[in-house]
């Protein structure tokens, strides 16, 4: 081996030995590194420890837990009296009686005029906190983490905690006890109103005046209780201001809102048979039965069920009346016709708000009106029928006058427009003649003798019309129907008999 060798040989050994060296220092015991092992986990677990102290909390559920297995803290009070160790139950036990004394001196009085009503804790809907207040307290340095239950503990038996009781009232149970207090109090206003001056000899109203309306603010008065009671007065009286209300409608409203809307006139002194004693008797009274009737608006209005059944018994006169469309007879009520009929004409004039349910015309047309304007009623029969279709009440005035033979209607209620009148005309457009004359022969009466029967009487078609005025100005025209009155065939009846027989009635 040469030198050389020799070298490489030794420097292969120093690295050997070295290598050596070093893997002996790297070697540890297993005693040590077992202990090592075990510090670590102990540091390990006070950091968590540490870290679960300052950071974990009670769940919620063990946080109410704590009403069934805890005691309340040292330092914790209600309402003065010390409950530090009590079980919930303990403490609601020690309380409950105060409560319930509370309720009973519980007294809040409401004063209006000379009403007072009294309402208890049943009628409050009392309510107390104390079991809010229990489940909170109880709470009290356990719901934290363990470091802050500590300090708060400890802040409690230095400071202590006061809690009170408090109340609360139901608005939903006050308003239904303040509603009855506004039943008994609250009066509403009282509009003016009118009434027709049935004892005037021309169409007057009686005005009266309206009265203010006057009530407790229910609103108000709900929350005072209330707000009293949230503030610990349980005996209180109160005194609610009273709010006044005026009326909708005055005097004045009610001038405004009402005028004439039409009147009519029918005569009948052109022949002693439309003036006789019996006849004005009973256009009299029922003149005086309609007169100062109200309509409402929207109402319907039957002349044969407000003037009421005409029967002797009654008042009713016997005076002429048509029968079966071809004669006279007596009748009690005879000549209210004219009535209905100058009631009917008024209503015509008075515009197409007032609708005409029901008119019938007679069986020949009347001598006081133009032919197609009549309006025929009888007992038990026709009927003259009519709805008030605006928006305020029709007053009717009637008017007989038995010295100058005049029957007048006035219709007042919601004002025309500006300007508008309405006008009627019947307006006859045909005659028609009656047939031959026929003969009734009577074997009972002497021949020689005869009696009218029936007269002849010609027939007519007549229409009538309604026109608008603007300003006294036809600007108009409104075709409301066309009536024919049916000729009557004349009747005579003559006697056929022996001419010694007696006359009939004496003649």
């Amino acid at each position: 081996m040469n030198q050389e060798e020799r070298k490489n040989y030794a420097d292969s050994g120093k690295k050997n030995n070295t290598t050596r060296r070093k893997k002996k220092k790297r070697r540890a015991s297993p005693l040590l590194t077992i202990a090592w092992g075990a510090f670590g986990a102990i540091v390990v677990a006070l950091i968590v420890v540490c870290v679960l102290m300052f950071t974990l909390k009670p769940t919620q559920a063990e946080v109410a837990s704590y009403i069934y297995n805890s005691t309340f803290c040292e330092g914790i009070t209600v309402n003065g009296k010390d409950i530090s160790g009590l079980t919930y139950n303990d403490a609601w036990a020690l309380l409950k009686d105060e409560i319930k004394t509370t309720a009973d001196d519980t007294c809040v009085s409401v004063n209006v005029g000379t009403g007072l009503w009294v309402l208890s804790a049943q009628d409050l809907g009392l309510h107390d906190n104390l079991d809010e207040v229990l489940r909170e307290a109880i709470a009290l340095g356990r719901s934290d983490t363990f470091f802050a239950n500590m300090s708060a503990q400890s802040d409690l038996k230095k400071e202590g905690k006061a809690y009170t009781i408090s109340y609360s009232a139901s608005e939903e149970a006050i308003s239904k006890f303040v509603a009855n207090i506004e039943a008994s109090v609250n009066t509403p206003a009282v509009n003016a109103s009118m009434t027709p001056d049935k004892t005037a000899t021309e169409p007057t109203f009686n005005y009266h005046e309206g009265d203010q309306g006057f009530g407790i603010d229910a609103d108000v008065l709900v929350k005072t209780i209330s707000d009293s009671v949230s503030a610990g007065k349980y005996n209180v009286t109160f005194t609610p201001e009273l709010v006044y209300t005026e009326p909708d409608i005055t005097i004045e409203d009610l001038q405004s809102s009402i005028a004439l809307r039409s009147s009519f006139q029918t005569h009948y002194g052109a022949t002693a048979s439309l003036h006789t004693a019996a006849r004005m008797r009973n256009i009299q009274k029922a003149a005086r039965i309609l007169n100062g009737c109200v309509v409402e608006p929207g109402a319907e209005l039957s002349f044969n069920e407000f003037i009421g059944p005409r029967y002797e018994k009654d008042g009713w006169a016997l005076a002429p009346g048509i029968v079966n469309g071809s004669r006279y007879e007596l009748q009690p009520g005879g000549g209210i016709c004219q009535v209905s009929t100058t009631l009917y004409d008024a209503l015509l004039q008075a515009g197409p708000e007032i609708e005409i349910i029901e008119r019938n015309r007679h069986s020949w047309p009347s001598s006081y009106t133009d032919y197609a304007l009549d309006a025929t009623v009888s007992t038990g029969g026709p009927d003259l029928k009519f709805k008030n279709n605006t928006n305020a009440p029709l007053y009717i005035f009637a008017y007989e006058d038995n010295v100058n033979y005049i029957m007048t209607v006035y219709i007042y209620g919601e004002p025309l427009p500006d300007g508008v009148t309405y006008e009627i005309e019947g307006i006859t457009e045909e005659v028609l003649k009656p047939g031959k004359t026929e003969y009734i022969e009577v074997p009972t009466w002497p021949t020689g003798y005869s009696e009218t029967y029936v007269s002849a009487r010609e027939g007519y078609r007549a229409t009538a019309y309604r026109y608008k005025l603007i300003n006294g100005e036809r600007v108009g025209t409104e075709v409301l129907y066309t009536d024919i009155y049916r000729a009557v065939t004349g009747q005579i009846k003559i006697g056929t008999g022996d001419p010694r027989l007696p006359k009939p009635n004496g003649n």
